[in-house]
């Protein structure tokens, strides 16, 4: 039976989500940071946002875009010149069909690119026509992936790491649920800001509902991110958590949902970003590795982010020093 939290507790209903939980899926946020949620019914010139897609799509297949429309755009033009007559091209010295069209096709990226060797040149109208065509094709072409390259690199975003699991640990004498994060950047992240959401389905009059609640942080602000941080919320009697267990978090299908904000000094701009870990990534009773520590002439600090996963089991008891098991964790 799904356990029920006391009304103490206040809800937070501006999250943007639905209350129905028979509506959703079982995750809210995406291990991207997305939101899980996929648009139908809409119109079909609504369906596609190239701008948006073309900037926020993984670089190789920004790349792979790129070079098929180039070599696409070069074979129907070199097809064009072809059909119209290579004759009409001056200083074609191919013979054979296939060698010709190869000509036409160089032509035509040298036409693209306005690069212009001068060896092939137009020398018909049909063909003259085509070229000019090309040439403001190319032109625009150019323009346009030059201003999607910008957009690409200019937009603002944070990179961060998270660990893979979240924790319970021990924390004060008591246990708190604990996950670490870590800019992946070299940029500076400053006036940084943490909010923890918690998701549950919880059962009221026979309906199934999905409700949210904001858990208090034992930090929700830093000056700079410039090592880790570890997001620490004390399970104390202020916690919505008191008294649940594993089993617990599993029946109510519980989602803790991370958002972060903070200023980028390289852009000027302030930058967010989103996570969530599920009932299924929290790992009960470990603590997390040590994952900074001198450099070896101690004149400064080495951060190694290969342990920002890493934790160490631990034998979970409040009021009592936890005993530490040999290191496991994930990446």
């Amino acid at each position: 039976m799904i356990k029920q939290l006391s009304r103490k507790f206040k809800e937070d209903n501006n999250t943007g989500f639905g209350s129905s939980d028979t509506t959703q899926g079982s995750r809210l946020v995406n291990a991207d940071g997305s939101f899980n949620v996929k648009r139908t019914g809409l119109p079909f010139t609504y369906r596609f946002n190239h701008f948006h897609n073309l900037i926020t799509m993984k670089w190789w297949k920004f790349n792979f875009i790129v070079f098929v429309a180039y070599v696409v755009a070069n074979c129907l033009f070199a097809t064009a010149y072809f059909l119209t007559g290579v004759e009409q091209l001056g200083g074609i010295m191919s013979e054979g069909i296939k060698d010709r069209w190869i000509e036409a096709f160089y032509f035509s990226c040298q036409t693209f690119t306005t690069v212009g060797y001068g060896r092939v040149n137009p020398i018909g109208h049909s063909a003259g026509l085509i070229a000019s065509f090309e040439s403001l094709i190319g032109l625009m072409s150019f323009a346009l992936a030059t201003g999607l390259l910008y957009g690409r690199f200019s937009r603002p975003r944070a990179t961060l790491l998270y660990s893979e699991k979240a924790l319970i640990s021990p924390y004060r004498n008591i246990t708190a649920l604990m996950f670490r994060i870590a800019n992946a950047r070299k940029n500076q992240l400053i006036e940084c800001e943490a909010q923890l959401l918690m998701s549950l389905t919880e059962t009221e009059n026979g309906r199934s509902l999905r409700r949210f609640y904001p858990l208090n942080l034992e930090r929700d602000k830093v000056t700079g991110l410039a090592m880790s941080w570890t997001i620490v919320h004390p399970i104390d009697d202020e916690s919505p958590l008191k008294g649940w267990g594993e089993k617990d978090f599993k029946e109510a299908g519980i989602e803790f949902i991370f958002i972060f904000k903070a200023f980028d000094d390289t852009y000027s701009q302030t930058v967010h970003t989103r996570y969530s870990y599920r009932h299924e990534e929290i790992y009960w009773g470990a603590k997390f590795v040590p994952m900074y520590h001198q450099s070896t002439d101690h004149q400064s600090t080495i951060l190694e982010m290969d342990k920002l996963g890493l934790f160490e089991k631990i034998i979970l008891s409040e009021g009592s020093n936890p005993t530490p098991f040999p290191i496991e964790g994930s990446q």
